[in-house]
């Protein structure tokens, strides 16, 4: 496991409730470097002295680095098992009602809304929508565009695919490309004028989607 200054630590913290060797374990990680972070991680992965066997266990929650010093984890009592459960029952139904949301998790109905307005406010839930079958409305092609460009255009392209109505997702990439861009279109004529619009940026490659065989609709994968 490895983390840069500004990239992410992904951990999760399971059980929140051994507060107090617990809260020594975070002040301890959280005052460590960012190359000390996986050596002490791995020494509390143990079961902690005084906690009955607790333990942490390093996996899913992304922790912020606080440039190369240390470990933000404003977030991380929000996402302890129930949290996790939360977030789990909304995207697979966020018409869940809270009652029902409450006998998943073992909540009554209030504790699971204030749950839920904290992880708004905290911006892990960015918000409730509608999921829409393209076809059922004539947007029955889809395709991916990978476009390379240089990097004084990128802000132009951002601004392009965020115009279009037609581009669903835009995303800058690592290797040859510069931007893999998704699109739903009703035709073909339709895709190609994507395609013209994109491509006095540079170089477009384009593969039209024949199947999908897993759409998870930007599900965030949860332990």
């Amino acid at each position: 496991m490895s983390a840069s200054g500004h990239g992410y630590l992904i951990a999760i913290i399971d059980d929140w409730a051994a507060s107090a060797t617990l809260s020594m374990q975070f002040k301890i990680l959280q005052s460590a470097s960012v190359k000390n972070v996986e050596s002490i991680a791995s020494t509390l992965y143990h079961p902690l002295y005084g906690c009955h066997g607790q333990t942490i266990f390093l996996g899913w929650i992304y922790l912020k680095i606080k440039g190369s010093s240390g470990v933000d984890f404003q977030n991380v009592k929000l996402l302890d098992q129930i949290g996790l459960k939360i977030l789990a029952v909304l995207q697979a139904d966020a018409r869940m009602p809270l009652s029902r949301i409450g006998k998943e998790v073992g909540l009554s109905a209030p504790a699971v809304a204030e749950r839920m307005r904290k992880l708004e406010e905290a911006g892990i839930i960015k918000g409730f929508h509608a999921r829409i079958a393209p076809e059922a409305i004539g947007r029955s092609v889809a395709a991916f565009i990978n476009l390379t460009t240089d990097p004084q255009n990128y802000k132009a392209v951002k601004k392009l695919a965020n115009d279009m109505h037609e581009i669903t997702s835009c995303h800058h990439i690592s290797g040859d490309a510069s931007f893999i861009i998704h699109v739903q279109v009703k035709d073909l004529p339709a895709l190609e004028s994507v395609v013209e619009r994109l491509s006095p940026f540079g170089q477009t490659k384009t593969a039209i989607v024949l199947s999908t065989t897993v759409d998870k609709n930007a599900m965030v994968p949860l332990p």
